[in-house]
């Protein structure tokens, strides 16, 4: 017969272990949760984000929705949807915080040819951006080159301390979006983490050409909620 292990064999690192998965399942399950609300309305992430559109407003690519952006109140975080990709996505959403609201020291980044920049409280900086295909489902992360969104670009180890932020409570009218940004940020947040690296080290690759339009995307990985909540074991009896 098998025996729990003694408590004093228990070590702090398994514990942050089981906390951080416990973490991690509570951000899948509110995303399912909340993506089957809007799905038993009709709805999704992109269609509560953009409106619904006719022939006498149909929906325009490079538009911004939702008109002025979503803003959040207590976090800060900014974000948009667009779409001018052709091929498997819909469109994407952009996410962003801005410098005054973080009360942290960022880092700027410039190019070689620059003066170093000094950052303003409404410098806007790109954390990620959200692949989303026709039925709604995110299914990429990346990052992009300054130039893409017109940012304040700051590096990668002034982002990552700031992860936790990524929470939305009233950027968008309907709580279930914000339920579901927020859960989302929540189960992709080392994913995110590690794109923002690998971003980092692609500009160092292209010598910070940051406006280079040879160089639009930095770093991209494929996501999928379903297979993230297996790898977390969720699927188990």
């Amino acid at each position: 017969m098998s025996m729990a292990a003694p408590i004093s064999s228990i070590t702090s690192e398994e514990t942050n272990s089981d906390a951080h998965d416990g973490a991690l399942a509570d951000a899948a399950f509110g995303l399912v949760d909340a993506g089957a609300e809007m799905a038993a309305k009709g709805l999704n992430p992109v269609t509560l984000t953009i409106g619904t559109f006719d022939a006498d407003s149909p929906f325009e690519s490079w538009t911004h929705y939702p008109p002025g952006d979503a803003r959040d109140s207590q976090s800060g975080i900014q974000i948009y949807y667009h779409a001018h990709r052709a091929g498997q996505e819909h469109g994407h959403f952009h996410i962003f915080l801005r410098a005054g609201d973080t009360a942290s020291n960022l880092v700027p980044l410039s190019a070689p040819d620059e003066e170093p920049v000094a950052l303003n409280a409404d410098d806007l900086f790109h954390v990620v951006a959200v692949t989303m295909d026709a039925t709604g489902l995110p299914i990429d992360l990346f990052t992009t080159n300054r130039w893409v969104t017109g940012e304040t670009m700051v590096a990668a180890s002034s982002i990552l301390p700031l992860l936790d932020r990524l929470h939305c409570t009233d950027a968008f009218e309907t709580p279930l979006a914000n339920q579901w940004f927020s859960d989302l940020f929540r189960l992709f947040r080392d994913d995110i983490a590690q794109l923002l690296i690998e971003r980092d080290q692609a500009l160092q690759m292209i010598n910070h050409a940051l406006d280079d339009e040879a160089h639009e995307v930095l770093s991209t990985k494929p996501i999928s909620i379903l297979d993230r909540m297996d790898e977390l074991g969720l699927f188990e009896d």
